[in-house]
């Protein structure tokens, strides 16, 4: 209520000392309409508070038209005073940062469900299990309050949506009332990633991506402080700006061509028609330094990323469909050492160059004559040994499947902790076919992957499956479109480097050892890497990034 903020701020400026600062916490009323109601209006600043103040870090500090630059560093002084992070909002515009930002979150997602008829529960489920927000926009909506939502968008100057009037005239207004767009008979929502396949975020996360690009045009914060705000302050996954430089800001501008309700942020189009792409093309809203390529091999490219701490192996015998040789297993054993030392280097992608094959097994003409069964042996056991280095490895791999995943290519897969492939990709352990028998690890693992009744009909009938096949018997992590599949597997990898590494070497290694120890020793390792990892300073940056609701940054000591 303006009026009322206004009476309120008239009668502290006639009642306190020349030199208070009057502040305001509000998420939307303009503080320049509350500064001019008083007789210092230099003095007057936005405090804008997030709930639950006792556990939310941020403040946003609204610079009203007329505020000092004194009285800004007074408010900064005092929020950093507070132990919270400040962040300055140089302009009174509505709704501030996160308010603003997050108007469409609300919006957009009412108006596709409204106007297209797509289910609630679909748009939550996509928001939250593949955009990695806590709540969907629907659910988060009857956390907040509806009324609440009513009040924002009113203030911000917006239409109300139908249903949002709906809910608030019949009083359900959200959790808080036991009814909203859910009902909170039986608790919350119960959605699951299926629910949310077949819709894509970018649909609301462009429009979010162009209120934020738009503050950015109009001098109301930089960058880094936008999505530090949106970070903090609503759990947007990395910003919204960052999250635009990873999805490419032509998809996000090609996401938001032909909608007539926005005016489409200038900032964004200019850097789209300069090539500014984002991490593709190195520069978005943020510089991006290219992955460094490592030197020195002739059958493997290995590079790394060490703003995000993923490395890439990737197996380059495009011609011969990446099958393995001598060569291909010594570079793999020389490289892995050099990886595990890397302290950039926090989660291991394993991949096939081209989009034929991630490997189509062993090269068994590279390898000389095999007639011999002591040679074959030795080229079995070989096999084994690298690919049990594989397995060992300390950090998290990734098995990239973008093609055929047969015979050896197949082993190597199931050596490492997680599997992603492109729909395009087959898999399987084809050589009963050939009249061998699986000689990298397959009869052993696959056996722990799907069990031993299974693991003998996948032997035996040398069967071929597809991605989605693979998916059900457990032994792919996740399929992907296989347009889709790069980004994919770029972001599950990035998701996967910023784990505690402590914490997950020591239980890579309980969980390797599980099926090979009794039971009793195995609890007993278990309560020693419990112990071990007590003592990292990690635990406490969980605990601390838990209560503060906000993403841990790990550091691995």
């Amino acid at each position: 209520d303006l009026e009322l903020k206004q009476k309120v701020f008239r009668e502290l400026d006639a009642a306190a000392p020349a030199k208070a600062v009057l502040a305001s916490n509000t998420s939307a009323i303009p503080i320049t309409k509350m500064a001019l109601a008083t007789k210092r209006p230099q003095n007057v600043v936005g405090l804008h508070f997030f709930n639950p103040p006792m556990l939310m870090p941020l403040v946003e500090i609204i610079r009203a038209d007329p505020t000092s630059e004194e009285t800004l560093r007074a408010a900064v002084d005092f929020v950093k005073a507070l132990g919270k992070t400040a962040v300055v909002v140089r302009k009174d515009v509505p709704g501030f940062i996160t308010t603003r930002v997050l108007g469409p979150y609300f919006e957009e997602a009412l108006r596709i469900h409204e106007e297209e008829g797509v289910a609630r529960e679909a748009i939550d489920a996509a928001m939250r299990f593949r955009a990695g927000f806590p709540m969907g926009p629907f659910e988060l909506a009857d956390q907040v309050g509806i009324d609440v939502l009513y009040h924002l968008i009113r203030n911000a100057g917006r239409p109300v949506p139908a249903s949002i009037q709906q809910l608030v005239d019949t009083k359900k207004v959200g959790r808080k009332a036991g009814e909203g767009f859910y009902s909170y008979r039986e608790g919350r929502p119960k959605l699951t990633p299926e629910m949310g396949a077949d819709f894509e975020p970018i649909r609301i996360l462009a429009p979010m991506i162009n209120e934020a690009a738009e503050l950015l045009g109009m001098g109301v914060a930089p960058a880094e402080d936008i999505d530090l705000a949106m970070r903090l302050g609503t759990a947007f996954p990395k910003g919204p700006l960052a999250t635009a430089d990873g999805l490419g800001l032509d998809a996000v501008l090609a996401a938001l061509k032909g909608r007539s309700r926005d005016t489409v942020s200038k900032v964004l189009e200019e850097k789209v028609s300069r090539g500014e792409l984002g991490v593709k093309s190195g520069r978005g809203f943020y510089e991006h330094a290219a992955p460094k390529e490592v030197a020195g091999y002739e059958t493997l490219l290995v590079s790394k990323d060490p703003s995000t701490g993923v490395a890439t192996l990737t197996l380059n015998r495009p011609d011969r469909l990446n099958t393995f040789s001598p060569e291909v297993f010594d570079e793999i054993d020389r490289a892995l050492p050099a990886l595990a030392r890397d302290a950039d280097v926090r989660c291991l992608v394993i991949t096939g160059a081209g989009d034929r094959a991630f490997s189509a097994g062993a090269d068994l003409m590279a390898f000389g004559d095999v007639s011999k069964s002591h040679r074959a042996w030795e080229v079995s056991r070989r096999s084994e040994e690298v690919f049990q280095r594989v397995a060992g490895f300390p950090k998290l791999t990734v098995a990239a499947l973008n093609g055929y995943a047969f015979g050896g290519g197949m082993e190597l897969a199931l050596a490492c902790d997680f599997r992603v492939a492109a729909k395009r990709a087959k898999l399987g352990l084809t050589e009963l076919g050939l009249g061998l028998v699986p000689g990298a690890g397959g009869t052993q693992r696959i056996v722990r992957a799907v069990g031993l009744t299974k693991a003998k009909e996948l032997v035996f009938l040398a069967q071929r499956l597809t991605a989605d096949e693979a998916a059900a018997l457990g032994l792919v992590t996740k399929v992907c479109e296989n347009d889709a599949f790069p980004d994919e597997v770029k972001a599950f990898a990035e998701r996967v480097a910023k784990g505690a590494p402590v914490a997950q070497r020591l239980a890579k290694a309980l969980l390797n050892r599980a099926a090979d120890m009794p039971l009793d020793a195995g609890l007993e390792m278990e309560a020693m890497a419990f112990g071990l990892v007590t003592s990292t300073e990690d635990i406490y940056e969980g605990i601390q990034a838990f209560m503060e609701k906000r993403e841990p940054k790990f550091k691995g000591e």
